[in-house]
């Protein structure tokens, strides 16, 4: 039997047991070749798609087979699962750097933006100044 540490980052066929608003609950084989004594990890909602879920029951049905990714094997048993992170097309480290980049593009659109309004702003302040007089 393997050790259940080293599931961990593994990718393994599982069964969806239960669905809860939570997340789901998958069956999967500690064994290799998928014999063997089989362990039930969660599934939370935000690992379900990579959309935003508002209702896991549209995803997941019991019953159905699952590709899930062993996140997490913790010191009491309980098991983290992913079915996202399990899709090949999955990318963790793309998010951020394409985050600080649309940051800075926002921040240069904004400051360019503010200050050709205050140019506006300025110019039509000077010509109520001249209608006035």
């Amino acid at each position: 039997m393997i050790e259940l540490q080293e599931l961990q980052g593994q990718i393994i066929k599982g069964k969806v047991v239960r669905l809860e608003e939570y997340g789901a609950f998958v069956e999967v084989p500690t064994g290799e070749e998928g014999e063997g004594e089989a362990i039930t990890g969660l599934v939370h909602v935000s690992e379900v798609d990579a959309d935003f879920v508002e209702n896991i029951y549209a995803y997941l049905a019991e019953g159905d087979e699952v590709d899930v990714k062993v996140l997490d094997v913790k010191d009491d048993g309980k098991v983290d699962l992913s079915i996202k992170r399990a899709d090949p097309d999955w990318q963790d480290e793309e998010t951020p750097n394409l985050r600080s980049k649309l940051d800075k593009d926002f921040n240069k659109r904004l400051r360019r933006f503010m200050h050709k309004s205050q140019m506006i702003q300025g110019e039509a302040r000077r010509q109520r100044r001249g209608r006035v007089e």
